[in-house]
């Protein structure tokens, strides 16, 4: 039933709309496939510049000021992953989310910070990512609950940081 109703909601989307729920669908299946194969050593390189928690850079605050284009662009690529992560047969949590967004910034020229984090959990840790593109948190939410072990800024060629 489940299923009907999605196909249902995917249908009533137009061309472009679902031109773009499956392209990000499978950019998440993509990002799962390159966590279980890459080492992080290796993915690290795809994110950005590292901008190491110790090093002081406040990993909540906006990355560089977007117009309102760009925001809306963001926005609107967050709705999209949080709906494609919702439908996939495999794990699409935060990192694969993550991933994604990171990749549709990128190609979109949007500046971004991608922030990896802990907190203690019960008896051990739990790890989060989240991915923020000047005021929005586009994967992830705010992680304001996590403290950030690793940070990596994306500013395309060209634009100064805020």
């Amino acid at each position: 039933m489940r299923l009907v109703e999605w196909a249902r909601g995917f249908v009533r989307l137009g061309h472009r709309d679902q031109f773009r729920l499956v392209a990000v669908w499978s950019l998440l299946g993509f990002s799962r496939l390159v966590i279980l194969v890459l080492p992080f050593r290796l993915v690290r390189r795809l994110l950005g510049e590292d901008r190491a928690a110790a090093s002081g850079a406040d990993a909540t605050a906006p990355v560089v000021p977007l117009t309102a284009r760009e925001r809306a662009r963001a926005v609107r690529m967050g709705q999209l992953i949080l709906v494609a992560s919702r439908h996939t047969p495999w794990r699409s949590e935060c990192y694969p989310q993550a991933l994604t967004a990171r990749t549709l910034l990128g190609l979109r020229r949007i500046p971004h910070r991608t922030t990896f984090g802990l907190r203690r959990d019960g008896n051990g840790l739990a790890a989060h990512v989240w991915v923020r593109a000047g005021d929005v948190a586009v994967t992830g939410g705010d992680g304001r609950d996590y403290t950030a072990v690793a940070s990596f800024l994306w500013v395309p060629a060209g634009r100064s940081e805020g």
